[in-house]
């Protein structure tokens, strides 16, 4: 999800490893918009024959609003090597004039960090050709050299490419990655705040444990049910009596509901992942950037992924196989028929089509850190093969239910299945006290 909207919205690919003595080689050609994240003294070079007598479009963001006067910054003539004494190229280029205070800060929605440009839009980040006239160096770089007085760590980075979505371009192991570009942003890379993500996976199972036990009787919810009717159905007409206590109902563990649960895991992570980090680096930031919006957007949709395995979940719960096999929707107005939340049209088997697709997609948009979609995947194609294998051959069930007939009924020749009686064939309360 975070590669599809950054590509059309505001891109760079990232760039975090591969730097000699501090000083990276961008993966890319001069014309992709890129990104090397750094600390302290170093900065990003091409070979001049790279630029192919083209300007380089450059830019310098910070982590924070750090005093000018600590570094100084260059682009042009030269390399970038800045590990002292001896792997150390002296800068061949004038400084940059650097203002002296910086604009406000900005909000990056799909990795959650803010940043401060310094450098005014314009000529002022661009490296002209005109400029490398006299360069008597292979190498044109942009580089930070930080000076003996800063009295802090100096977090930045360093971006070439031109600012425009004609220069966003990824490669699908770059769009598949940028989950591990999220979690390295927030954590040493730029917020340092690692300690989030280790704590919120340890979190997340615990709660729903406790969701569970309270509203799902507990390790029941990795069950799916066996019997007449629908288990809500037949617990109401019981007040008091838990789920695992019905005598109409049987449970059978479900390997899709393990997996539903994983899911469930690693998107809940993920929303609360990306929430924290949004108080973290919304600190300083205008109220009306326009990151907010764009992010308020994205926090939404992955709401809808979470709501996209908690319902089939629930659904795979409340419904037995046999009620959505025979199940022949109509257009009515009820809880349990029609569109109504706990109609059998939600657990039919048609439905792991979707899931596939839902697995498959977002795994190329960065949801869930992997596991999301993996998991939808693989329990749409257990769901798939279940619907296909086609209902169990009678006595053939995983497991059977017991009938139970209310002292009320037991004479009435009303309490008893497929019944050809003046009560009909399928009556609710025949398998209630």
């Amino acid at each position: 999800m975070i590669a599809f909207f950054a590509v059309f919205v505001h891109g760079h690919v990232p760039q975090y490893d591969g730097c000699d003595h501090n000083c990276c080689h961008p993966p890319h050609d001069p014309t992709t918009s890129q990104v090397a994240y750094l600390k302290g003294s170093g900065g990003v070079e091409y070979d001049v024959h790279d630029l192919g007598g083209e300007p380089l479009d450059f830019n310098l963001v910070f982590k924070k609003a750090y005093d000018t006067s600590v570094f100084s910054a260059y682009a042009g003539c030269g390399g970038c090597a800045s590990e002292m004494p001896f792997n150390w190229d002296e800068p061949l280029s004038l400084p940059l004039n650097l203002p002296t205070a910086y604009p406000f800060a900005r909000f990056e929605p799909f990795t959650q960090h803010s940043y401060y440009e310094l450098l005014p839009k314009g000529a002022a980040r661009q490296v002209t050709p005109a400029q490398l006239v006299n360069c008597s160096s292979h190498h044109v770089s942009v580089r930070l050299v930080v000076h003996d007085n800063a009295t802090e760590e100096i977090v930045w980075g360093a971006v070439v490419g031109c600012d425009g979505m004609e220069c966003e371009r990824f490669t699908p192991l770059e769009l598949v990655s940028f989950p591990i570009y999220v979690l390295r942003n927030h954590g040493p890379v730029w917020n340092g705040a690692a300690w989030t993500f280790v704590l919120i996976v340890f979190l997340v199972p615990l709660l729903m444990v406790l969701v569970a036990w309270v509203w799902w009787e507990g390790w029941l919810v990795l069950c799916v049910p066996t019997g007449p009717s629908n288990p809500r159905l037949l617990a109401r007409a019981r007040p008091g009596v838990r789920w695992s206590e019905l005598k109409a109902v049987c449970w059978v563990e479900s390997p899709r509901l393990v997996l539903y649960a994983f899911a469930t895991w690693a998107i809940a992570t993920d929303v609360l992942e990306t929430f924290a980090h949004f108080l973290i680096a919304q600190r300083g930031v205008p109220a009306g950037d326009t990151g907010f919006a764009i992010f308020g957007f994205w926090f939404g949709i992955k709401w809808l992924l979470l709501l996209c395995v908690v319902l089939p979940w629930m659904w795979a719960r409340e419904i037995p196989e046999r009620l959505w096999r025979n199940y022949h929707w109509k257009l009515v107005c009820a809880w349990d028929d029609g569109l109504g939340p706990f109609s059998p049209f939600w657990a039919h088997g048609f439905w792991s089509i979707a899931e596939i697709l839902l697995g498959i997609s977002t795994f190329f948009i960065g949801a869930g850190f992997y596991v999301y979609p993996a998991c939808i995947a693989l329990a749409g194609l257990v769901r798939l093969a279940h619907w296909a294998r086609g209902p169990p051959e009678r006595g053939q069930e995983p497991c059977q239910s017991t009938i139970y007939i209310s002292p009320e009924t037991d004479d009435t020749d009303c309490g008893y299945p497929n019944s050809s009686s003046r009560c009909g064939d399928n009556t609710p309360g025949l398998f209630l006290s």
